[in-house]
């Protein structure tokens, strides 16, 4: 992986919420220098005292000095406890506190609680916990949970789990304005149409506690879930995933001027799995140089739900264009007090440079998969495998990682077994087998060789919902990243 120095190309982004996370948090971390802290993203994230993190799907809220990072604990799926973690400088993260545990309420006692938010009430001086509530069996309550507490990490009290208004309400986050008016933003069903087939905004009460008013629906007939909402200067993101169960899928969002819409057209981020992620939170980090943008996902795999990852990384949101963008980085840095990120200074030595392949679509050609829009794609003439794509450099260049964005279909998602293969005479080629990949949508191999040609061997792709492998070869985007 990049070595990531003080020296670095710097970004600033500008303005958001309260988050902040890091990715290899723990005794021994790596730090660019003693004001950074260093996110490397797909690893195992543990606290001060060596243990997993456990916090999934939650949000961090700063209360003074100290950040407290909310999320939940499931046990073999099933909610566990919601818990607590404090930091002061974003990097060292202690275990605190089990906020709300299976034994708070009755029927908490065999129950789903899943995306944890909370959120501070100025005028009453509570925290207030929402989450999506579910019994723990299935999906068919579709209702929200309530608690409350006189402090950050205390004890949370819990108040019950309702249907807002009457409405279904699964994937959720909630959401203060600037002016304090709170909102809950949740996928719902609208009219008789599937579960999750649309989104609904509605107000809360001054309490937090309750909802008052229903605003309106967003993405009718989308099926979109996983919201999060940021704000910046006049506009509202509201960003959401498709409804693929546990499998990565394309990214959306929308933009508005008021929580109320009308909202935009969706729009993609990312790349086609969103880097393998689920969106649960977007963070703000303001600081004396600048504000910066944290996109916070989860990492399911959906072969063992308990084998989870945390993946944050910069967001990007344009003023004047209403655009965001995202792109990967194993690592990066942070530093909390600026609120200024440190981009690692690598090169894509691909982008851009002569592709070939076993064969090309007319309208899919080689090309697309090497320049730099992972919303084009390479797709072989054939559902015939074994397939390759190849990328001549020019010159023998230094690679230590391979990022690929793989093609996925939304309820057939496959895994590719693959190879890279790299040559300096385009003759003799070295292998580096990654048939035993699993992991859906995005792939980031850290590597380190010489070469001036780098081939990508399909192998395989493993079909979740078919035994029979139907998909034609097809590369979104493949990123060759040096010094």
């Amino acid at each position: 992986m990049a070595k990531l120095t003080r020296f670095s190309y710097k970004l600033l982004l500008s303005g958001l919420g309260l988050l902040l996370i890091w990715t290899g948090w723990g005794a021994g971390s790596p730090q660019a220098d003693a004001a950074s802290a260093t996110i490397t993203n797909g690893t195992d994230w543990k606290d001060t005292s060596g243990n997993p993190i456990q916090a999934n799907s939650g949000n961090i809220l700063k209360v003074g000095s100290t950040y407290y990072w909310y999320g939940e604990h499931a046990v073999s799926g099933k909610f566990d406890k919601v818990n607590v973690y404090t930091s002061t400088d974003l990097k060292n993260w202690t275990f605190g506190h089990s906020i709300l545990t299976k034994g708070s309420a009755a029927e908490l006692a065999s129950s789903k609680i899943e995306r944890p938010k909370v959120i501070y009430n100025k005028a009453t001086g509570k925290y207030v916990m929402w989450a999506h509530y579910e019994n723990g069996s299935d999906y068919s309550l579709a209702r929200v949970a309530v608690a409350t507490s006189d402090t950050p990490d205390g004890d949370f009290t819990y108040m019950g789990s309702f249907r807002p208004l009457d409405y279904e309400s699964r994937d959720m986050t909630v959401f203060v304005d600037t002016d304090n008016q709170a909102y809950l933003i949740t996928a719902s069903r609208q009219n008789n149409g599937g579960a999750n087939n649309s989104m609904a905004i509605f107000k809360l009460n001054s309490e937090y506690t309750a909802v008052s008013s229903f605003v309106g629906w967003v993405f009718e007939g989308a099926y979109r879930e996983a919201p999060a909402v940021v704000k910046k200067g006049s506009t509202y993101y509201l960003f959401t995933s498709q409804a693929s169960g546990w499998y990565p899928n394309q990214g959306s969002y929308a933009t508005a001027s008021s929580m109320t819409g009308s909202w935009s057209a969706l729009s993609p981020f990312g790349d086609p799995s969103a880097y393998a992620t689920q969106i649960h939170s977007i963070a703000t980090i303001s600081g004396s140089s600048g504000t910066s943008y944290i996109y916070m996902g989860d990492r399911w795999n959906p072969l063992n739900l308990s084998d989870h990852k945390f993946i944050w990384l910069p967001l990007t949101l344009n003023d004047s264009a209403r655009t965001a963008s995202l792109n990967w980085y194993s690592s990066w840095n942070i530093d909390a007090a600026s609120g200024q990120v440190t981009l690692p200074a690598m090169t894509n030595h691909a982008l851009g440079k002569p592709a070939t392949a076993i064969s090309a679509a007319g309208s899919s050609p080689a090309s697309n998969a090497n320049d730099g829009n992972a919303q084009s794609s390479w797709a072989a003439s054939s559902a015939s495998w074994p397939a390759w794509w190849q990328v001549d450099l020019g010159a023998s260049k230094k690679i230590s990682e391979v990022n690929i964005s793989w093609f996925m279909y939304k309820g057939s998602e496959a895994y590719y077994k693959y190879k890279i293969e790299y040559s300096n005479d385009g003759v003799n080629y070295t292998t580096i087998d990654r048939t035993s990949n699993t992991t859906y949508g995005f792939t980031s191999d850290a590597v380190s060789f010489t070469a001036r040609y780098v081939r990508i061997n399909m192998v395989n792709a493993v079909l979740h919902n078919n035994p029979n492998n139907w998909y034609t070869p097809t590369l979104h985007e493949v990123r060759l990243m040096g010094n």
